[in-house]
């Protein structure tokens, strides 16, 4: 069995200390939003571009709240509530989305599930 050597610093090799800073800066600017990064007056942004008044909520959601609200509303604080209809509304649009996608009944699975067993010795 061959043992494999690691490149040392002076090798010019990337230590794993280096690595995992440069993995940890390149993570943190993927996710900070840009309105973060650029340098802007977001008071200024606000009083220039209005906010545009919400969607209307759909029937379906509408429906589900109402149900949601039948079964646990003395339990919910107005917070929970809010919160709640944000995330219904949420769902509402993943499945709008998902099923504006158009599918054929022929159509398979981008992968197909296939079950890893080990080989009996």
């Amino acid at each position: 069995m061959k043992m494999l050597k690691h490149k040392s610093k002076s090798q010019g090799g990337l230590s794993r200390r280096s690595f995992s800073k440069g993995a940890l800066l390149a993570t943190a600017a993927a996710v900070t939003p840009r309105s973060a990064i650029a340098n802007s007056k977001p008071e200024l942004e606000a009083q220039a571009n209005p906010q545009p008044a919400p969607p209307p909520v759909s029937p379906m959601v509408e429906a589900q709240m109402t149900a949601l609200l039948s079964k646990y509303g003395d339990r919910l604080s107005p917070e929970q509530k809010a919160d709640c209809k944000r995330l219904l509304i949420q769902a509402q649009r993943s499945s709008e989305a998902m099923r504006a996608f158009p599918l054929d009944n022929s159509n398979e699975p981008a992968t197909i599930f296939r079950v890893y067993r080990a080989k009996k010795s």
